[in-house]
């Protein structure tokens, strides 16, 4: 081949390899360009929608405290002395008036003894032989009337003898005589009364001795006091049936036979847990909606089931340190299956309020700490700001909202990762309410 030839076809390759190029590239933009706006929106994003929730929500504030018994109480000495016996210990239960403990009783059966001696002393110098009652005449004491006797006859005698003085028939001088002895014979028989009067106190006075060593004889037997349950009633309900004496556990025994103890030393702690009592702390804020009479439920990590109680006591006073006030809920345990000492948790069910408003769990969109839901309205996606509250509740599976629905929309429960507002929507289905 001429090589001019060959040089002459050059240039009309390249005009056709750059025509082809051209068309290759022109093709493949073509097919990359993205589509516009109105392009995109056209499309409908499938979507289901279910109506708000406008239904009633029990208010309630959680607490956490520590339960006591409905009493407790330590039980001391009441006289010194020896311990010889132990009736119960730790974990026995004590009805009101049993035997916990005794001390030895002989030096006070001495001391009884000794009293009564001394009251038998007594009367034997009034001349009885029984205690006389307390409206006692002291002019039946055998020694006040023979003084009173005494003092008829000298005031007879004189009677006479001023007669005969009168008469000139008796000398003056024994006149005198029986005068005085009349005034003599009746202030012997007031001095008698006074002495009878005296001994007769005496008497009361030994008597009472003797009941106080009597009553020490008694206390050398440590007993369980008696104290009656009171009732309890919340409005005209009765709550805890009361009137019956408390029954006692026992929780502590501080004393052994054999050891010597003083009055007032302690021997024994004893509980009644039937009721038992939840004191917790509530913070301030809740002052307005807590009040006496409310239902608390309440739970302890020994027992899976709840427990129910009502309030019972509020402290008016606010604690300064913690801005919290005090609380005491009465809680039955017939069964005492709730201890005395545990940690409880517990929920005080305040007001119930109705017309409140949720959505389900499913419609509900949060980011960066905003809340929202989105409604159909003309076809179309629209996002509607709210505020939820996080406070539980019985509606589970629905988010409570306090701002921003009316109540009557029907929320977007799927898809919401794919709409925003002005999206086409399609309903697809209506999830039941």
């Amino acid at each position: 081949m001429n090589p001019m030839s060959a040089q002459s076809h050059l240039p009309v390759r390249l005009c056709v390899a750059a025509v082809l190029t051209t068309a290759l590239l022109t093709g493949c933009g073509r097919e990359a360009a993205p589509r516009g706006p109105s392009q995109r929106n056209t499309e409908a994003v499938p979507v289901t929608v279910a109506p708000v929730l406008v239904a009633p929500v029990q208010r309630t504030v959680g607490v956490v405290g520590t339960l006591y018994g409905d009493e407790e109480t330590t039980v001391s000495a009441k006289v010194a002395g020896r311990i010889t016996a132990i009736y119960k210990d730790v974990g026995d239960r004590a009805a009101a008036g049993e035997p916990l403990a005794q001390i030895e009783r002989t030096d006070y059966e001495l001391l009884v003894r000794q009293r009564e001696l001394a009251i038998q002393e007594t009367l034997a110098r009034l001349g009885l032989s029984e205690p006389p009652a307390d409206d006692f005449d002291p002019q039946q004491v055998p020694t006040v009337a023979r003084a009173l006797l005494q003092a008829h006859n000298a005031e007879a005698r004189f009677t006479r003898g001023q007669q005969l003085h009168e008469q000139n028939l008796l000398a003056d001088q024994d006149f005198a005589d029986l005068r005085t002895a009349a005034a003599v014979a009746t202030a012997n028989y007031q001095v008698e009364l006074l002495s009878a009067r005296a001994m007769l106190a005496e008497v009361r006075s030994r008597q009472a001795e003797l009941a106080l060593a009597s009553q020490r004889l008694a206390d050398t037997e440590v007993r369980v006091p008696h104290a009656a349950r009171p009732p309890r009633t919340f409005g005209a309900a009765p709550f805890i049936e009361g009137g019956e004496d408390r029954t006692y556990a026992v929780t502590a025994r501080m004393a052994s036979v054999g050891e010597y103890v003083r009055e007032g030393t302690p021997l024994f702690r004893l509980v009644d847990d039937d009721p038992v009592k939840l004191r917790c702390p509530v913070p301030e804020r809740h002052v307005a909606q807590v009040r006496v009479g409310q239902r608390v439920a309440l739970r302890v990590d020994a027992w899976p089931e709840e427990f129910s109680g009502r309030i019972e006591r509020i402290n008016p006073q606010v604690d300064v340190a913690s801005r919290t006030f005090q609380v005491e809920v009465v809680v039955p345990n017939a069964d005492r299956r709730l201890k005395p000492g545990s940690f409880a948790k517990g929920v005080i069910y305040t007001v119930l309020e109705e017309g409140a408003i949720f959505v389900p769990q499913a419609a509900h969109f949060s980011f960066a700490g905003v809340h929202k839901v989105f409604v159909v309205r003309d076809g179309k996606a629209q996002e509607i700001l709210i505020e939820i509250d996080k406070t539980p509740h019985e509606h589970e599976g629905y988010v409570r909202v306090i701002r921003g629905l009316q109540g009557d929309e029907r929320v977007i429960t799927s898809g919401l990762n794919r709409i925003a507002t002005g999206v086409n929507v399609l309903v697809a289905s209506a999830a039941a309410p």
